[in-house]
């Protein structure tokens, strides 16, 4: 019985993953031995996988890559503010020093008092970033 092309194009793609029954397969496989045409097509089946195969490991990598690199930003994020916070308390604590104070003719201390408490809220933002630095380290380094 000769069957036409486009029914065993229609069947390639379950004989490919060895869903049709036993009859089908059969037939199928008969006509590929004689049409050179659905031999190709079925080829293309092959090479289909094959590419989705790579597509699909190429998007894992990106996905580790992207991961990795999100990790990174945070880390470095947490180090400008520590770093940016150290350095602001040392300067707070320097331009105290170097403003100084001094007791008017009337009795009034005139100092840059607001310097006290911003050296302070810097110094627990370092501590606190530095912290912070330190377990997100700790974590990279237990996960990678």
């Amino acid at each position: 019985m000769k069957i036409s092309c486009d029914v065993i194009r229609d069947l390639l793609p379950l004989y490919y993953d060895n869903v049709c029954s036993e009859d089908s397969k059969i037939l199928v496989e008969e006509h590929l031995e004689q049409c050179e045409s659905c031999r190709e097509e079925l080829k293309k089946f092959d090479i289909e996988i094959k590419y989705n195969t790579v597509n699909l490991e190429d998007g894992k990598a990106m996905k580790k890559i992207a991961k990795a690199w999100k990790q990174d930003k945070a880390k470095a994020f947490t180090k400008g503010v520590t770093i940016t916070s150290l350095l602001m308390s040392v300067m707070c604590l320097v331009m105290f020093n170097v403003i100084g104070s001094e007791v008017l003719e009337d009795g009034t201390l005139v100092e840059p008092f607001i310097l006290i408490p911003l050296f302070y809220l810097f110094a627990f933002i370092a501590l606190i970033s530095g912290i912070s630095l330190f377990f997100i380290s700790k974590y990279r380094a237990k996960q990678g």
